[in-house]
């Protein structure tokens, strides 16, 4: 049994396998109808022995975390979920810097 390279997990128990943005857009609805507590979902991307997380809140909080010692850790306000949904088109398609880019210009 192999890892998957992409995941998305959500905070009320669901998780995904190999995730696309239609995947994305659904949790995103669906996180929409959860309370505060629940109302996060978060997708991992593991690249060689690390792995890369990118977390959204109900609230449009995100939080990248960019490395295993979390020493790269970028928390950012966004004011529209599909902001939200173009940052995780870049997170799928490896573009780690301009992700880093985008959190960062949004702290």
């Amino acid at each position: 049994m192999s890892i998957p390279e992409i995941y998305l997990q959500t905070a009320w128990g669901d998780s995904i396998d190999d995730v696309d943005m239609e995947d994305i857009h659904d949790v995103i609805e669906e996180t929409l109808e959860m309370d505060d507590e629940n109302g996060r979902f978060w997708v991992g991307i593991f690249v060689g022995d690390n792995e890369v997380v990118l977390e959204s809140r109900k609230n449009m909080t995100v939080l990248g975390i960019f490395n295993d010692s979390e020493e790269e850790e970028i928390e950012a306000q966004f004011e529209s979920w599909s902001e939200i949904e173009d940052l995780y088109k870049l997170f799928l398609a490896k573009d780690f810097d301009q992700v880093v880019s985008i959190l960062k210009k949004n702290k």
